[in-house]
């Protein structure tokens, strides 16, 4: 179980990061991030005690049917299954039939996942080359959420090891979701690295909710630690409505009193309702009798099957 000071030690990171201002003009950050991918990986030490996944092989399909020209009338699902089976000859083969503004369409986006499967350092190398900063970009994405399928650690070692960019920090936090399924303190870690965006908001959402399931009383603790706002509103709604399922009544009494009045309370008084209703029937509805008459009142009471009742 992570401890209390940990828990209090990310936050600290996290609320350091969101209110020092940048030190690097935004217009230079945009032209120094449109950089490469490295050419070559070479891979850090694993961040995990134990691999995740066994390490991928590369795969030869000598029988591998050669991809047939693409045309407009072609099943997508049909193109899919069709990839699947390719080795790393075809998939080199199908990419390099592609012109840059086309490996970013379906079929682009298919034979990258499928190398990441085959040969993902392969992969990396061959994205390296790619002569179109946008499509690099938009394809480190692709290349690092298939990887993650199969060794996340690996994965995430090589976004970790890009250059900064927003390439690197919009793959890093579609990374972190599926982090987050296996360690949400390291997701709450990765949100805490990226730069002020929804993106970066939405992991720690998120990740902050996976939290909850762990460690009900510190996740609450931190996230009522973070900075008044609506980020603040957003995550302790999400930890409450994580806490009704575990205990309803406490946790309607943590949003009440730690959210404002707003649409933000009212989302989580409904969310929390709807579960500790599905285990305590009379005692959620005790607890919307108590409340004020008002809209969301009624709607509550609606919602439980009590049509009109004040």
């Amino acid at each position: 179980m992570t401890s209390l000071l940990t828990a209090i030690s990310l936050l600290l990171v996290w609320s350091h990061l969101r209110n020092i201002p940048s030190q690097t003009d935004p217009v230079a950050i945009e032209v120094a991030r449109d950089d490469s991918v490295p050419a070559v990986f070479h891979p850090a030490p694993p961040i995990f005690s134990e691999p995740l996944s066994p390490s991928l092989v590369s795969v030869e399909s000598p029988l591998a049917p050669v991809e047939p020209p693409a045309t407009p009338g072609e099943d997508p699902e049909k193109i899919a299954v069709l990839i699947d089976a390719f080795g790393e000859v075809e998939v080199r083969e199908g990419l390099g039939s592609l012109p840059d503004q086309d490996l970013t369409g379906n079929r682009g986006r298919l034979l990258l996942r499928r190398w990441a499967e085959l040969n993902p350092n392969a992969a990396v190398n061959w994205l390296s080359q790619v002569g179109d900063a946008g499509v690099r970009r938009e394809l480190t994405d692709v290349l690092a959420i298939a990887w993650s399928d199969k060794d996340l650690p690996g994965a995430l070692t090589w976004v970790e090891s890009l250059p900064e960019s927003p390439a690197k920090d919009r793959a890093l936090a579609d990374l972190g979701y599926e982090v987050a399924r296996v360690d949400s303190v390291n997701a709450l870690q990765i949100a805490a690295q990226l730069p002020a965006s929804d993106y970066a908001n939405e992991l720690l959402i998120h990740s902050m909710a996976q939290y909850a399931s762990a460690d009900p009383e510190q996740s609450a603790q931190l996230a009522l630690s973070l900075p008044e706002g609506s980020l603040r509103d957003r995550t302790v709604s999400s930890v409450a409505t994580i806490l009704a399922k575990q205990d309803g009544g406490a946790a309607a009494s943590f949003a009440v009193n730690n959210i404002p009045p707003g649409p933000e309370l009212d989302r989580a008084v409904v969310g929390i309702v709807q579960l500790w209703s599905q285990d305590n029937v009379s005692g959620s509805q005790a607890w919307v009798y108590s409340l004020p008459d008002s809209f969301i009142r009624d709607q509550l009471l609606q919602s439980l099957g009590i049509i009109g009742a004040h």
